[in-house]
């Protein structure tokens, strides 16, 4: 289970990449190495408790009474108030500012439709994180490629990345049409 969960939200359905979790944040941001560590860490811790809490509010308050339905609107305060806690933390012990907000929160609202029971919730939400982080480098270094090949052209860097993104989400999902594939001629 564990290394499905990982295959398919960390590679093959990856998740900035297919859901557009942070792909905003992943194109035009630019930051350091500490800052990124920081985050991460940051957006591990809100993710991890969030995902908890929301999912013991949904499995125990609303799904008894048939309002599951309401999850993300409770997932967005409980992951509101985490996230505002390690940010104070954050600021108090590194002196630096960290606003991922949303990265945390709808990893929080996937991880807990996605995941059957709280376990594999947690999983599909840590996942869902690290891919973001892991997909910054890629993006880093496809920005610097375009940067050295200084291509004049109607494309912007910024399309030229989406470009490449898709195009390496077609990679993934192509297995599954090629001939690769020994179910396809049966």
């Amino acid at each position: 289970m564990i290394l499905r969960s990982v295959l398919i939200y960390g590679f093959l359905c990856c998740v900035p990449v297919v859901y557009g979790i942070g792909i905003k944040k992943l194109l035009y941001a630019s930051y350091g190495v500490r800052y990124l560590v920081l985050s991460l860490i940051k957006s591990v811790c809100t993710a991890s408790l969030s995902v908890l809490a929301s999912w013991l509010i949904t499995q125990y308050a609303l799904a008894p009474y048939s309002i599951a339905s309401l999850f993300p609107f409770f997932a967005a305060i409980v992951t509101f108030c985490i996230s505002f806690a390690f940010e104070q933390i954050m600021y108090l012990c590194f002196k630096v500012e960290i606003g991922e907000f949303d990265i945390a929160l709808l990893s929080v609202i996937l991880a807990i439709s996605e995941g059957f029971g709280l376990g594999s919730a947690l999983l599909t939400a840590l996942i869902s994180v690290l891919s973001f982080y892991f997909l910054y480098p890629l993006i880093a270094a496809i920005r610097r490629r375009l940067t050295l090949t200084n291509a004049e052209g109607s494309f912007s860097d910024t399309i030229m990345v989406v470009i490449t993104l898709a195009l390496i989400a077609c990679g993934f999902y192509g297995w599954n049409l090629s001939w690769f594939n020994p179910g396809i001629f049966r």
